[in-house]
């Protein structure tokens, strides 16, 4: 239990990091180091099974692919992307804000809601989850895969900058 309070408050500034860091690499790097340590916090709650997708996936995967992006397409001057910070924290409290409210009411609704439908399992089974997930929709998986990579050797290529192009 002294884990959790210990683990959830480094997962808030991991994440608030994330978010105010002016160097893009550095907000990566934060949001890769919030992703881990919601991993360790899936284990210490004892879902096993999510706590090494998420390792596997989302830090392993999506975080070391951002991190990489980045590298490869980021101009080394930053100064106007930093310049023009402050103007983009309004649009994203447009966004954010709306995604919030909704997922308040979700969450008050489903807490205040002490009925449990017939329909809906007592149990879910995380291995037959994983069972599914590697047979039926391994397809489906690595067709997202290879879509990925295609976007991100997209991106790198429109990111590019013209005279670096030219000569």
């Amino acid at each position: 239990m002294i884990a959790l309070f210990i683990l959830i408050p480094l997962i808030v500034l991991a994440a608030l990091g994330a978010i105010w860091k002016a160097r893009p690499v550095h907000a990566a790097l934060l949001l890769a180091l919030s992703l881990s340590l919601v991993a360790v916090l899936y284990l210490l709650l004892g879902a096993d099974f999510l706590g090494l997708i998420q390792f596997s996936v989302y830090v392993g995967a999506v975080a070391v692919l951002i991190v990489f992006s980045l590298l490869i397409t980021r101009p080394s001057d930053e100064t106007k992307e930093i310049a023009r910070r402050p103007q983009s924290i309004l649009a994203g409290l447009i966004c954010a804000v709306p995604v919030l409210a909704v997922l308040v009411y979700s969450v008050s609704y489903s807490i205040g809601s002490d009925e449990v439908s017939e329909s809906s399992p007592s149990q879910f089974e995380l291995a037959e989850l994983g069972k599914s997930l590697f047979t039926t929709y391994a397809p489906a998986v690595m067709a997202v895969a290879v879509m990925l990579t295609a976007v991100m050797i997209g991106a790198a290529l429109f990111a590019r900058d013209f005279n670096q192009r030219e000569s």
